[in-house]
């Protein structure tokens, strides 16, 4: 009987060690799906960031031509009075918003280009989420079902080795008290 509970034992432990692999390969599964999952929000909120952003720079870059509008009305009156100082003062600040609004442009298309390939991205890879998700979904089905299928495989082991008729017990009583006897009277 020693050799059967250690044969069982040896099982157990095989049985738990490939238990163990597979709930190691299931953390590493979860773990990457959270972190797939982390990096799609972090893109997500950057281009929310994006989207707020544009307004803000439309209405300074609106703000600042109409004022180079104003400058211009003012530089025309200063021309017209023929006040060079003052002309001056309003071409510098015009050229100023100028400069200003030609770099606002820039940034409004270079948000927009950002935007545009952070969605696309964001597109690709949530669809690569949502198949993975998916083959995740399954894998631990799966799994579920082998280490159910394993655990049942086990417990029908255990259940013939535990399984001893009262037959069998009478027989190993008579032995053992035969042997014990004759243990006994040879002492």
């Amino acid at each position: 009987m020693g050799i059967m509970t250690r044969i069982l034992r040896i099982w157990k432990a095989d049985i738990h060690g490939v238990m163990d692999r597979l709930e190691d390969q299931d953390l590493l599964l979860k773990q990457y799906l959270r972190e797939m999952e982390n990096s799609l929000q972090q893109k997500e909120a950057r281009i929310q960031q994006l989207v707020e952003k544009k307004p803000h720079i439309q209405a300074d870059l609106t703000s600042r031509t109409q004022e180079i509008g104003k400058l211009e009305n003012d530089l025309s009156l200063a021309l017209r009075k023929e006040n060079d100082t003052i002309a001056k003062l309003l071409i510098r600040k015009q050229l100023i918003e100028q400069k200003h609004c030609q770099h606002l442009q820039r940034q409004y298309e270079s948000v927009g280009d950002e935007q545009k390939q952070l969605g696309e991205l964001l597109a690709e890879q949530h669809e690569r989420y949502e198949i993975l998700k998916v083959k995740a979904t399954n894998y631990y089905a799966r799994n579920k079902q082998s280490t159910a299928s394993e655990a049942n495989g086990l417990c029908n082991a255990t259940a013939r080795f535990s399984t001893i008729n009262e037959d069998e017990i009478e027989i190993e009583l008579i032995r053992r008290k035969e042997q014990l006897a004759h243990n006994g009277g040879a002492a």
